[in-house]
């Protein structure tokens, strides 16, 4: 009986462990809390956010892809809505300054721009949802809504769409390699 105990308070650590590591509970910049490095893992596939091939480059694509623990899946929040990609130094933005739904996301030099700027907002499933500052959208997995849908896979690029807080516009934050990778 000891035993299971020890299993159960563990098991509750844990879980607080991970509620505390997550971003704090205020809107707006949540990983300012925690300023280390997280990923972001899809809650309509079990894909993290990456820059796509480990490009360095301006315009490079934001995608989804298997869960690796690369720095090109690691990002950090130094303050003011941005989100800065590990391996790059770049920020996530939506590109060409578009507030079209359908707009695709992408890395580029930090310049303080508005579309560089993610505002979190926590949903009732735990997950976070990031608007972006300039357009008013979030950051969306195109058809990503439906188990095995077109944006289930690999490869697909992050756009900006109408917030409707659905599975596909969820992001989960975790520790970087506290997730086993998982290949789709």
């Amino acid at each position: 009986m000891a035993s299971k105990s020890r299993i159960a308070v563990f098991v509750v650590s844990a879980g607080l462990a991970l509620t505390v590591g997550v971003p704090g509970a205020a809107a707006g910049d949540r990983p300012e809390v925690n300023p280390g490095t997280f990923v972001l893992v899809s809650g309509s596939s079990p894909h993290c956010l990456e820059v796509a091939g480990w490009s360095t480059d301006n315009g490079a694509p934001v995608q989804q892809w298997s869960c690796h623990g690369g720095n090109n899946q690691s990002w950090r929040a130094p303050g003011g809505g941005q989100l800065v990609n590990q391996h790059t130094g770049k920020c996530l933005e939506i590109g060409g300054w578009s507030t079209a739904s359908g707009a695709l996301a992408q890395q580029w030099e930090c310049n303080g721009g508005a579309n560089q700027k993610w505002e979190w907002s926590r949903v009732t499933s735990g997950g976070e949802i990031l608007r972006n500052v300039w357009s008013g959208k979030c950051l969306d997995v195109p058809g990503g809504v439906s188990l095995w849908g077109p944006g289930y896979f690999n490869g697909v690029r992050m756009q900006q769409w109408d917030c409707w807080n659905g599975k596909n516009q969820q992001w989960f934050v975790f520790t970087p390699g506290s997730r086993s990778p998982v290949d789709y």
